[in-house]
């Protein structure tokens, strides 16, 4: 909605609660090095900063490796930059104009490359500024001769700075250019891994050790000793009144046992994995409705809930698939949180390990084998048959040589048997959890060391994708790239040439529903911006104010205003004492814009938080946009006056103003 000039508009800033999602500081990256020693170094990370959109800290850094005696061309053509960046004339202190005229009288003689040639542009081009008269298609021919690199730093950096028809020409190359390079560099591909955590290696729970007592081995050596005897003993009995055929039925009997006792391991091995594993899902389904623990453990379970909220297999309906696999979403959940808890290792950072995890779910829910474990330890019929047979022989054969025994000596027999019955029980359940104990910890182990197989390979994909991560110079190329479209697209609407606009400025401040990322030392990006255009015209302000989906680089809900210069009654920056900053401009009716700029950093551990602060604030663009509206705030159209006045141009300046 565009309001007339002559209207006062108060706007209540939407933008004052935002809600950011997720964090995340890459502290394995050091692009910004604030400790830098040598003047190589320092200059290095001063045009890292110069790049990265904090010019301040680059005029700083610069500024000392110069005074070290490291000078080039390259170094010049960089501090002549870094002096002009972001900034108008009037925001030019007496030492800041010195500078550049010390810079400008070192230019070197013979142009002889890129660097020297760019030098050469810019004394040309601050020359044109000073004679409105002098044919500016002369330097344009010299600066459309230049590398694209040293183009492309010029347009970024003395685009605030110059005025009248050299702007108008300098805009037009400027902006053909970043129309190219806005999306390049595969940014939509890209530009969303900035936002990824450094993954952390898998993990994964290992199987408890077998629980195989001293006890468990003496009580076998004991019952098996006993048993020996006892059978003996029985067998004596059957000899001596020469029943030669209760003797083989009791040999067969004792062959019977050895293997009913093999087949009902086997089956009792089986049917207690499928029952653990159907207890333990069914347990952890009943609880995963439970409210989740604070930290660590809630923050998986949104992981963990919203994955398996999106990666519903297809023709499934969402509350079937996840009904069917709560227990499973809890097993999974239950498992990471217990490897990983005690280490200082976020839930973005395993965020990949649930992606693949919930992916590995979804695959064998499409290929039907969710429950394989089902019939993996399903016992054959085979297995059940023998048992059952075995069972049946054995029973039957030591009842005849007891029943027989009993005849010569009623009493040994029976405390025979009462003993052999006795000792078979005991030695049975302790050589069960002798020979199923290792058993079980080596098929867990197998399905342990498979599932690290799965992860190391998803991990080292998942590295590979981020290997090529834009790192914070592409991002603020980028978004350098799109304020420039927004300014370009509001200049379009007002039908305004670059020169009609008096000043501008530029606020960058997170959206509502943002995913924040940086690397140490370095500003906050973000995944959605709230960016804010300022336009000083001749008629008053025009402010544009749109919503960019960062890593797509599309633009969405773009509102303008337009108010007088007396409609400002106040422009200020509040700061609560932990670093951030809010923007507010106060309208006369007293209902403010308030916009959120930049965020506490009180979480900061070995960074240097008020040089932090302050390259953020840079990076925004508010020191500027401050400077351009407090003087309107505070002088109006007198402001505007002396602005063109101290540009030395007021003969391109609308005669409105004169």
């Amino acid at each position: 909605m565009t309001i007339p000039a002559d209207a006062m508009v108060n706007v209540a800033g939407d933008t004052a609660n935002v809600g950011i999602q997720a964090h995340v500081v890459h502290g394995d990256v050091f692009l910004y090095q604030p400790a830098a020693r040598s003047p190589d170094e320092k200059y290095r990370a001063g045009v890292r900063y110069l790049d990265g959109g904090m010019p301040t800290k680059a005029r700083q850094l610069i500024g000392e490796a110069m005074t070290g005696g490291f000078r080039t061309n390259e170094v010049c053509f960089h501090w002549m930059l870094a002096l002009l960046s972001g900034r108008t004339r009037r925001q030019f202190s007496v030492e800041d104009s010195l500078s550049l005229s010390a810079a400008r009288a070192q230019l070197p003689a013979d142009a002889d490359d890129e660097w020297a040639r760019g030098l050469s542009v810019i004394s040309q081009l601050l020359d044109s500024l000073d004679n409105p008269d002098a044919d500016i298609h002369v330097v344009l021919r010299q600066v459309d001769g230049l590398g694209v690199l040293q183009q492309a730093k010029i347009y970024r950096h003395l685009e605030m700075f110059l005025s009248g028809p050299v702007e108008d020409q300098i805009w037009k190359r400027a902006i053909s250019q970043v129309r190219r390079e806005r999306l390049g560099g595969d940014r939509e591909n890209r530009a969303w891994m900035f936002f990824e955590s450094r993954p952390a290696p898998p993990r994964v729970r290992r199987p408890d050790p077998p629980m195989v007592t001293l006890a468990d081995r003496l009580v076998v050596i004991a019952a098996a000793a006993l048993g020996a005897a006892t059978c003996g003993y029985i067998g004596w009995l059957l000899v001596e009144r020469g029943r030669i055929l209760a003797l083989i039925a009791a040999l067969a009997s004792i062959a019977a046992g050895y293997v009913c006792f093999g087949y009902s391991l086997e089956w009792r091995y089986r049917v207690e994995r499928l029952h653990a594993k159907e207890a333990e899902q069914a347990a952890r389904a009943r609880r995963s409705g439970s409210a989740p623990d604070e930290g660590f453990a809630a923050s998986l379970d949104r992981l963990f809930g919203r994955y398996f909220a999106r990666y519903v297999p297809d023709g499934t309906d969402r509350n079937v698939w996840l009904e069917a696999t709560a227990g499973i979403r809890q097993q999974l959940r239950d498992e990471i949180a217990e490897v990983y808890r005690e280490s200082r290792i976020t839930s973005e950072q395993i965020a990949w390990l649930v992606r693949h995890r919930v992916g590995d779910v979804k695959r064998r829910w499409q290929r039907g084998t969710l429950w394989a474990y089902r019939d993996q330890w399903r016992t054959p019929a085979s297995t059940k048959t023998f048992a059952l047979l075995s069972l049946a022989v054995l029973v039957s054969g030591a009842s005849w040589a007891v029943a027989v025994a009993a005849r010569t000596d009623p009493a040994g027999a029976v405390a025979g048997t009462a003993l052999l019955a006795g000792s078979g029980c005991a030695a049975a359940r302790s050589t069960r959890r002798i020979m199923l104990e290792p058993r079980r910890y080596q098929d867990e182990l197998a399905e342990c060391q498979q599932r690290m197989t799965d992860s190391e390979a998803a991990f080292a994909r998942w590295q590979r994708i981020l290997a090529r991560k834009p790192d914070d110079t592409e991002m603020a190329t980028w978004l350098d790239c799109d304020r420039r479209v927004l300014l370009d697209r509001a200049m379009r609407h007002y039908r305004l040439a670059p020169s009609d606009v008096i000043a501008h400025a530029f606020i960058d401040a997170p959206a509502k529903s943002s995913r924040k990322a940086r690397i140490l030392n370095g500003p906050w990006r973000y995944t959605r911006y709230r960016l804010l255009v300022f336009l000083l015209t001749a008629d008053g302000v025009r402010q544009v104010t749109a919503d960019l989906d960062f890593r797509k680089g599309v633009f969405n809900d773009c509102e303008r205003i337009n108010y007088r210069f007396d409609a400002i009654a106040a422009v200020h920056v509040t700061e609560p004492g932990d670093n951030r900053r809010t923007f507010e401009l106060t309208l006369v009716n007293g209902q403010p814009i308030v916009v959120p700029v930049t965020e506490s950093n009180l979480e900061l551990q070995e960074e240097d938080a008020e040089a932090l602060s302050s390259a953020a604030l840079d990076a925004t663009g508010l020191t500027t946009a401050l400077h351009v509206l407090e003087g309107v705030a505070a002088e109006g159209k007198g402001w505007i006056r002396e602005e063109g006045q101290r540009q030395g141009n007021e003969a391109w300046m609308p005669a409105a103003l004169r």
